[in-house]
């Protein structure tokens, strides 16, 4: 699944501390609760571009095979498009479950709001690639990305490339050969915008709808006053 293993140095090995690996158990508890209950079911019922803001990041679904199972898995992860191709990464480094299994199976199924193509994963080395593609990734994960720097859009790319450089980069490119475009729902896009206003503007009348329904059957003198 490497990209020009021989020509390209490995990986850093990951820190012995740091608040991302200690953490680790407990962000994989959390995440693996959040994206079954939630991103997992919500990209099936074609939310996904609904779930996908700057704060929150942008979400694609990831289906793998299992490599001892053999079922499939699904994984909601940040990404960006570039190249061609969608870009994801491994942000607990090689420990992390779906980038074992690309090892065994490199075969996958993405799901980005709006389409979906089956592919290959490839783990791309390459430092220049590195270099021009992780910090705009890390940038496009919203609030999670404070996980790898404390304040991803003002950081130098410098100091995301050192906090990341045990971090497993991902292609998945189209199996049929064909170039992912971005669009207005992929990160860079603009088409949460919208979203985000009509989701505001849901919220503020159910807000409404349901003070007035207390008002009305509300019964205390503050409330008379106020239908008087």
């Amino acid at each position: 699944m490497t990209d020009d293993a021989d020509r390209f140095p490995p990986l850093a090995e990951p820190p012995a501390e740091g608040a991302m690996v200690a953490a680790s158990p407990y962000l994989r508890r959390f995440f693996k609760g959040l994206n079954r209950w939630f991103m997992v079911p919500a990209h099936h019922a074609g939310l996904g571009a609904w779930v996908s803001t700057p704060v929150g990041g942008w979400i694609l679904l990831l289906r793998v095979r299992g490599r001892k199972s053999g079922l499939i898995h699904e994984t909601p992860l940040n990404y960006l498009i570039a190249d061609g191709a969608a870009w994801i990464v491994a942000g607990f480094g090689r420990q992390t479950e779906w980038y074992r299994n690309l090892l065994a199976d490199p075969s996958v199924e993405v799901r980005l709001p709006g389409r979906a193509f089956t592919g290959t994963a490839v783990e791309v080395l390459d430092p220049v690639v590195r270099a021009r593609l992780i910090p705009a990734l890390v940038r496009a994960t919203g609030l999670p990305g404070m996980m790898v720097v404390p304040s991803p859009m003002t950081t130098p790319d410098e100091e995301i490339l050192d906090a990341t450089a045990w971090v497993p980069l991902i292609r998945l490119r189209p199996a049929d050969g064909s170039e992912l475009e971005p669009g207005p729902d992929d990160p860079g896009g603009r088409g949460w915008i919208r979203r985000q206003v009509l989701v505001s503007f849901g919220l503020l009348l159910l807000w409404r709808a349901g003070r007035h329904a207390l008002r009305s059957g509300c019964d205390c003198r503050p409330c008379a006053k106020t239908r008087a």
